[in-house]
């Protein structure tokens, strides 16, 4: 399978500091890669040096064949790599109904209405919000956000999408619920993925493979359960444990 999304050595400085350290992976068409770190590891700055907000110091990054963004140069503007992103407070624009949240990037993409009204009507029906295309956000739970969320974000059919800790604030029934969804939705629309957390659970739950970040570095990259008996990483244990 081809790679969708590819970083060759990517380094990012900011005050000195190496936020990003020399950082290689390769992201399948289709695959779902979870990133995993605590606090200050460097997850929200890899997505947005994948989504073009931040150009690398050093390495560069490939979005299908083409050089993306490389040596502090971005190629490739945010809006032309077909990535999608869901942010960690949902960044849904409250004056917007959820029908005009879906249709804002179908759009700017000159989707013909018609067409646009019968995939944004598909898509609230698949995520469970058939007849909340009218509400506004203010109007809906949490979860129900959470939902429209990662609706905008699909409806457009891009060529990845990236979750930066979207369940984080939520209770643990109502995350496994939206794993389970977002799991599903990814699977049915062969959509690449980059889902951040800072929790393993939710890192295996949605994928097969997680990269490890600390410090910058990645540590680790494959199964989760691999960290078993890895003594050399100082964290390991405490990832294990969480894992059960």
């Amino acid at each position: 399978m081809s790679a969708a999304i590819h970083l060759d050595g990517v380094t990012v400085l900011r005050d000195g500091r190496k936020v990003l350290d020399d950082v290689s992976m390769q992201i399948a068409a289709g695959e779902t890669l979870s990133v995993l770190g605590s606090s200050g590891s460097g997850k929200t700055t890899l997505l947005r040096v994948v989504a073009g907000f931040i150009a690398p110091g050093l390495g560069a990054v490939s979005v299908g064949e083409a050089v993306a963004s490389e040596r502090g140069r971005v190629a490739i503007p945010p809006e032309e790599r077909g990535i999608a992103m869901v942010f960690q407070d949902l960044a849904l624009w409250p004056h917007l109904t959820v029908h005009g949240n879906l249709s804002f990037g179908l759009e700017s993409g000159r989707v013909p209405r018609a067409e646009r009204d019968e995939r944004i009507a598909a898509m609230l029906a698949r995520v469970g919000l058939a007849g909340k295309a009218r509400k506004h956000p203010g109007e809906l739970s949490g979860g129900e956000r959470q939902r429209v969320a990662i609706a905008r974000a699909l409806v457009a059919d891009p060529r990845a999408v990236l979750l930066d800790e979207p369940l984080s604030n939520l209770d643990v029934g109502l995350k496994q619920e939206l794993l389970g969804l977002f799991r599903e939705l990814l699977r049915e629309r062969g959509t690449t993925a980059l889902y951040v957390t800072h929790d393993p659970r939710e890192a295996r739950a949605l994928a097969e493979r997680t990269a490890v970040l600390d410090a910058g570095r990645v540590v680790h990259l494959g199964a989760l359960d691999e960290l078993r008996g890895r003594d050399d990483l100082p964290f390991a244990r405490s990832l294990v444990a969480a894992l059960g």
